[in-house]
């Protein structure tokens, strides 16, 4: 099984990927091969050239776009902030034009936190995709470790998983706002950052809960209940080597086809 992301507005550029034999991957390449997804973000690239300034100039545009959209209600920095907070809430009550424009805001903002804190280069697509649920046996899927030139199932859900709580250190998250992933979907993130707990992901596992522990009330499941689903799914890798500075100078997903 191979899936091609083909890159640029001329598909200047493809990286192929052969799938790994799991249900989840397998499932993925049979959706992509039989339904004609449209997407929702092209152009989520990390690290791949982008400055704190450009991204910046980004945010302050969907900001200026979320204003005309909806006059009155975001005037100041603090309202902008609740927005960033009540995200999850507000988008999954709109569509069309704002909520791409409202999901446009919330990529900024978070790519920002990334090129100033992380600077892991990799990036992902997603798609108007209902998904479908997880099996049992999918869950046991999960790592917390991410291999560079590597293909891995993108979070499905508006809200955040558990990896990313314990990265953020995020305690005082709303209940309601923790999903844990329990969808496949056919969004994914290709990642090309150095290996990410290869050695020790047990002991990473371990930290998570340790680190759940004090607000165990908020999760949807138990400590051990595998459904907390650690870390992501991975689905594939790269065939041969990526040419970084073509994914820099194409950093738009122009299809993904598989065969």
């Amino acid at each position: 099984m191979l899936i091609d992301i083909v890159l640029g507005h001329n598909a200047e550029y493809t990286l192929t990927y052969e799938l790994f034999d799991h249900r989840v991957a397998e499932r993925i390449w049979q959706r992509f091969q039989t339904t004609e997804f449209e997407f929702l973000s092209r152009t989520q690239f990390y690290n791949f050239g982008e400055t704190v300034d450009s991204v910046q100039a980004k945010l302050d545009e969907s900001i200026e776009h979320i204003k005309q959209l909806m006059p009155g209600q975001f005037n100041n920095a603090d309202d902008l902030n609740q927005l960033h907070i009540n995200f999850p809430d507000l988008v999954k009550n709109t569509s069309g034009e704002l909520r791409q424009v409202l999901s446009m805001f919330n990529y900024h903002l978070h790519h920002l936190e990334d090129i100033t804190r992380y600077q892991n280069k990799r990036f992902l697509f997603s798609h108007q995709d209902p998904g479908e649920p997880l099996e049992d046996n999918d869950y046991d899927l999960f790592t917390p470790t991410r291999l560079t030139n590597h293909l891995y199932m993108n979070y499905p859900h508006v809200g955040k998983h558990i990896l990313e709580l314990f990265y953020d250190k995020d305690a005082n998250i709303p209940k309601e706002h923790i999903i844990p992933t329990s969808l496949l979907k056919n969004d994914c993130v290709a990642w090309f950052a150095p290996n990410q707990y290869a050695i020790n992901s047990n002991d990473i596992i371990k930290k998570v809960k340790r680190w759940l522990m004090p607000i165990a009330n908020k999760l949807p499941y138990e400590l051990n209940d595998k459904r907390l689903a650690i870390g992501h799914i991975c689905l594939g890798k790269l065939i041969g080597s990526p040419d970084l500075d073509k994914i820099a100078n194409n950093c738009y997903i122009n299809r993904v086809e598989v065969r």
